[in-house]
């Protein structure tokens, strides 16, 4: 189910583990993005306002999906940290470097309709294949030059961090314990996608064949050279 009032971030251990202890969301450049249409969206931003430094950082407002683990968070290391939207913005709302909204899916043939007055719309803009994505970008910038920026960030922005279901959940046991051990995140909720295992699935699966009624006997084997008819 969507819930616009939260946003994923999926991303990797490493990452998540740099955020807590640094106490900070840290903002990269675009130069490495897989996209080139990003990445081009980005530097035509950053060459028109003659900015030193342009950096994204991507989260969606879509609900947890197969695609998102094995695309953003892959393998055992991968991790989803779940932002609090409301408190992400408001956190957001008086500093004049970054800007925070969601993503606006064009269709090629619209793309020359869009109105040019307002640039700060241009690294906003993807094209409408990628729209189930539902892309949120916090977007960073300055006249300076930067390898980096960052906002800062405390525990009630995050809601909670959910590591990847194919995380063996021994190590999620022994992560929870590490990561609650940093004392601003003692209260941190910690836990482990049931995305591809989840017992009530599983449970109503079972149940549909319960309520089916119906009892196979052991299936007769077949000659295929039946099914061929006659010579």
């Amino acid at each position: 189910m969507e819930n616009d009032a939260i946003l994923r971030r999926y991303t990797n251990l490493p990452v998540l583990i740099d955020m807590l202890v640094r106490e900070q969301i840290t903002i990269l450049g675009y130069n490495h993005w897989v996209d080139a249409n990003d990445r081009r969206g980005l530097e035509l931003y950053q060459d028109k306002l003659r900015f030193g430094f342009v950096g994204a950082m991507c989260l969606t407002m879509a609900s947890e999906t197969f695609h998102h683990w094995q695309i953003f968070a892959q393998g055992e290391s991968g991790v989803c940290i779940v932002f609090d939207r409301g408190r992400l913005e408001a956190a957001l709302r008086d500093r004049e470097h970054f800007i925070a909204k969601p993503v606006d899916y064009v269709q090629l043939n619209a793309i020359g309709d869009i109105d040019p007055t307002d640039i700060h719309r241009l690294p906003f803009l993807k094209r409408y294949g990628f729209r189930d994505e539902r892309e949120y970008r916090l977007l960073a910038f300055a006249a300076e030059q930067h390898s980096s920026m960052a906002v800062r960030l405390t525990p009630d922005l995050i809601q909670r961090v959910v590591f990847s279901p194919f995380t063996h959940p021994n190590i999620v046991a022994s992560l929870k314990i590490a990561l609650r051990s940093l004392p601003v995140w003692r209260g941190l909720s910690v836990g482990r996608s049931h995305l591809t295992a989840n017992e009530t699935w599983q449970g109503a699966l079972q149940d549909m064949v319960v309520r089916h009624g119906i009892e196979y006997g052991d299936w007769e084997p077949i000659d295929p050279r039946a099914l061929l008819g006659p010579a």
